[in-house]
């Protein structure tokens, strides 16, 4: 190859090899002169030029200054070469060194960054070429930005009030996060400089981040700044940290730093220029130079896969045009950011909805090894399952995490395989624990199945969990002896992103139910020693009788009063009773008995995971009742409901403090699941509601959104056949939740009230609806399910539900679909919540029994109320799944037994938040 052609011409100059160190600074030095040369102008000298960067920086980082190929200058003033090689050495000594940003044209000399790396006093080199994944940090419009997460919870929305009404940069292109949440992965943390005083974090457990800036009081010096750095570093989990001093204006240094950021500056050059527009004196940085060129919006676009083919196979990428080649791309700086900021939202979509690494098999006649074309009778054969990349991508599109700076994410997942026909496997042989590394493929786990007569069915359910929770099943199905290959066909994937795994709350125990070859319900158990498998019995009709006993309420409402009602201790009682032949008859122990494993495991359990195969499937966890009871028989021995529950609503300690609680006639309020444990529900897509995915996909927690904020306005609407019962429900409802509660007259009503709202930037954060569910009687669109709100207002499910709900990557509010069994599968509303999940939203609540409105809506306005009071009393989130067990144990205290057909579907952990002062009405709401 030949050498370089400054470098020659240096050497000539310089009478030197091309292989001497003063050869190689003068072509760095005179590379950074070129740049700063404006045509025709005079060359600036190199101390000038470095003096005003080099400035206020001795906290140990790189400048970043450009260069460009200095052939041209060489050539016109030889006599310069020598100047520049002794210049640069004098310019550079006792610093840090620069960063090299080149601006040569492409094709000039291949190896020129690395050639230029080897300079004095060179720390990087970027080029024209996108960084690696493996050294871009996680840094993207919308760009997720933590506000003081060690100051107040009113200094932190009240700045964001303030920046929402400066910039609207900050209302489209930033998602706030909770960045005191478990799911705090911020691109950008603001903290009060003084953090430094605080004890270091260990990135695991709280918020992390790609680059952290400490705010300095204005003329504060910052004496110090090596230390404060590195201990805001620390804390935040991050290897860029700053401290600015923000002129006291700090909407207005955010507002410069975040349109440097959209005119595509790196971040150190984006502080600079946020000092300059507030008059403030140069901030200090500590960061990885390697690392912080990529700080910027168009290195995290190439990173994506942005500008890759429109192939169909090509993954989960999606091309995005570059907007400075359309005609219709905006201008300005913060109209592009706007810009980009929809189209990557997209990516986002793209990017949650696809799973990265999903489980794949490979069936092999056992003891040889080879894959078996087909499945043959009477076989043994070995079942090799992984977690890997999808077979239709190939190996250069394998996605890498984003989180460069967080620890080893290397999760163990146990795999489960069920076959559904003969005779059931040994019980030792149904799980494996594989590690899942953070790039790459699972260690593979291997199983033992056997094959049946010619022409039976072969079937092996597959499921992977994580700490007790479903990530994703599939069945490989098969005909035995039919010649041809069994298909694996993955039909639910619970959580897509493997990166978030680790901030997953743990669950203790997941239940599956499934069918069998020949349709029956099969129920696997699965906890932290066990995975045991049976049919349960008499499913179907121990909960036909339970939905039977919730009905009571409605036909007789005139009965039931307070928790000491004598109605409403007949029916907890007789739920009782149900509840626990419920518990019988999934679990096969006799309560009372010495129970087996995870009969004893599922009583102890906190959290549960429920996951079922097919649409129809009901599994009501809710209604399990499993305290030991003796009430009714021949002898007609009574029970009674417990007398001291109010006074012990606290369910850690009540067991210790409750007189009853030994007592086998005394029933416990508290012993049904769904006031004691978090119940986390997930079904596969029902194609008949008009989903086209192929296979049912939640939207869960992420590390750009992980909170639903209730403190947002909450939204209302009815259908007229409801028995509203003003005193008892929406006027409660008005009086608690604000003026934005008062009952939408229908859809377009609703539709527009969320539509400014979010135009407003406070899109709402919950949705209560009361609807009636029937199929539209005639015209074109006769037979099809809708929703009814108002006199007649109908809304078919397969319609869109925009402005409502916006797609995943978009703040979508909670929705309470309440009505007469929401989530029963023999009605329509269970599709219409797998279509609302479908859409966006973070989870929806149903009902498992008819209901009257002027009983269940009182239990979500209790919801409500009880979030927010946990929320105001412990100034953090409470997680969903949390909030909805308190709600119905508070609800039962107060006599309404429908708390008990309150049930959720999607991720538990969703941290829900209510930042707006409780104990009064909102500014403006009704009285």
């Amino acid at each position: 190859m030949k050498p370089y052609a400054p470098l020659r011409a240096a050497g000539r100059a310089l009478g030197a090899p091309t292989d001497d160190p003063r050869v190689l600074d003068a072509v760095v030095a005179g590379g950074v002169v070129t740049a700063a040369t404006e045509p025709g102008g005079r060359t600036p000298g190199l101390a000038e030029l470095l003096g005003p960067l080099f400035a206020g920086r001795a906290a140990g980082h790189a400048v970043l200054v450009p260069w460009t190929d200095p052939l041209a200058l060489f050539e016109r003033d030889p006599a310069s070469v020598s100047r520049l090689a002794d210049g640069w050495a004098r310019a550079c000594a006792g610093t840090p060194g620069v960063r090299l940003s080149m601006s040569s044209p492409r094709g000039t000399y291949r190896g020129i960054g690395d050639l230029l790396r080897t300079g004095s006093h060179v720390a990087a080199v970027s080029g024209a070429a996108p960084p690696t994944p493996v050294t871009c940090p996680d840094w993207a419009w919308p760009l997720p930005v933590a506000l003081l997460p060690d100051g107040l919870p009113e200094e932190r929305s009240g700045l964001a009030r303030r920046l929402a009404a400066r910039s609207t940069l900050w209302r489209e292109c930033v998602t706030e996060t909770a960045a005191d949440g478990r799911w705090a992965r911020a691109g950008l943390v603001l903290c009060r400089a003084d953090t430094a005083s605080l004890p270091p974090a260990r990135p695991t457990t709280g918020p992390t981040a790609t680059v952290a800036v400490g705010l300095l009081e204005p003329g504060r010096a910052s004496s110090g700044a090596g230390t404060s750095l590195s201990r805001i570093a620390a804390r935040y989990g991050t290897t860029n940290a700053a401290l600015a001093d923000t002129g006291g204006e700090v909407v207005e240094w955010l507002a410069a730093l975040l349109s440097a950021l959209a005119n595509d500056a790196p971040f150190d050059v984006a502080l600079d220029r946020a000092a300059t527009a507030v008059k403030a004196p140069p901030p200090s940085l500590r960061a990885d130079p390697r690392l912080l060129d990529t700080t910027r919006l168009s290195a995290v676009i190439a990173r994506s896969g942005v500008g890759s083919s429109g192939d169909p196979n090509a993954g989960w990428s999606r091309t995005l045009p570059d907007p400075r080649t359309r005609d219709e791309a905006p201008a300005d700086a913060e109209a592009t950011a706007r810009w980009w900021s929809r189209l990557l939202r997209k990516v986002g979509h793209d990017r949650h909805r696809q799973p990265h690494r999903v489980v794949r098999t490979a069936l092999a006649v056992a003891g040889e090894g080879t894959r078996a074309a087909a499945v043959d009778p009477h076989t043994v054969y070995d079942l090799t399952v992984w977690v890997g990349r999808p077979g239709r991508q190939a190996a250069a599109q394998e996605p890498l995490p984003t989180g460069a700076f967080l620890p080893d994410r290397t999760h163990r997942l146990r795999i489960t395989a069920v076959q559904l026909h003969g005779s059931p496997p040994p019980p030792a042989d149904r799980f494996r624990d594989v590690d899942l590394p953070p790039v790459g493929r699972s260690d593979e786990a291997v199983f033992r199945v056997v094959s049946g007569p010619p022409g039976s069915p072969f079937q092996v359910r597959i499921t992977v969990f994580h700490r007790n929770r479903f990530l994703q099943t599939g069945v490989l199905s098969g005909i035995v002896g039919s010649g041809q290959a069994p298909v694996f066909e993955i039909d639910a994937v619970v959580h897509a992103d493997t990166d978030d795994l680790a901030a997953r709350m743990p669950h203790d125990a997941a239940l599956a139910l499934g069918p069998d070859s020949a349709g029956a319900p099969l129920l696997t158990t699965v906890t932290s020693d066990a995975v045991e498998i049976r049919a349960p019995a008499d499913l179907s009709g121990t909960v036909s009788a339970l939905t039977a006993a919730l009905r009571d309420p409605v036909e007789r409402p005139e009965e039931y009063g307070d928790y000491h009602s004598p109605a409403y201790e007949e029916l907890l009682i007789s739920l009782a009773q149900s509840g626990q032949a419920l518990y019988r008859g999934l679990f096969g122990e006799r309560i009372g008995l010495v129970p087996r494993g995870s009969a004893e495991a599922l009583r102890r359990a906190a959290g549960i995971s429920v996951l079922a195969a097919r649409p129809g499937d009901l599994l009501p966890l809710e209604l399990v009742y499993d305290k030991p009871l003796r009430i009714g028989g021949p002898l007609g021995l009574a029970g009674r409901l417990c007398p001291d529950a109010p006074d012990l609503s606290d369910h850690e300690d009540c067991a210790e403090r409750c007189p009853g609680h030994a007592q086998d006639r005394v029933v416990c309020p508290f012993r049904f699941w769904g006031a004691s444990k978090v119940i986390e529900r997930h079904l596969h897509a029902d194609r008949s509601a008009g989903l086209t995915k192929d296979f049912a996909l939640a939207v869960g927690p992420a590390a750009q959104r992980g909170t639903i904020e209730l403190g947002r306005a909450l939204l209302t609407a009815a259908c007229d056949r409801a028995d509203r019962n003003a005193e008892r429900a929406w006027s409660t409802a008005v009086r608690l939740l604000g003026a934005d509660s008062v009952p939408a007259t229908g859809w377009r009503e609703l539709a527009e009230r969320t539509r400014r709202l979010r135009a407003e930037g406070e899109p709402p954060g919950a949705l209560l609806l009361v609807v009636h569910s029937e199929k539209i009687a005639a015209g074109p669109a006769r037979g099809t399910p809708c929703l009814v709100l108002g006199t007649n207002d109908q809304l078919r499910l397969h319609e869109t539900l925009e402005p409502l709900l916006t797609g995943p990557a978009e703040p979508n509010p909670l929705v309470l679909l309440l009505g007469c069994s929401t989530a029963d599968h023999r009605t329509p509303l269970l599709g219409a919540q797998l279509r609302m999940l479908e859409a966006g939203a973070p989870g929806v609540v149903g009902t498992l029994a008819p209901v009257l409105a002027r009983h269940i809506v009182p239990v979500a306005v209790e919801l409500m109320a009880e979030i927010r009071r946990l929320a105001a009393a412990t100034g953090t989130g409470l997680l969903l799944g949390e909030a909805l067990t308190r709600a119905r144990r508070t609800a039962l205290l107060k006599g309404e037994a429908c708390a008990l057909a309150l049930v959720g579907y999607g991720d538990t952990d969703w941290e829900v938040r209510a930042p707006r002062r409780t104990g009064a009405p909102e500014e403006g709401a009704a009285r």
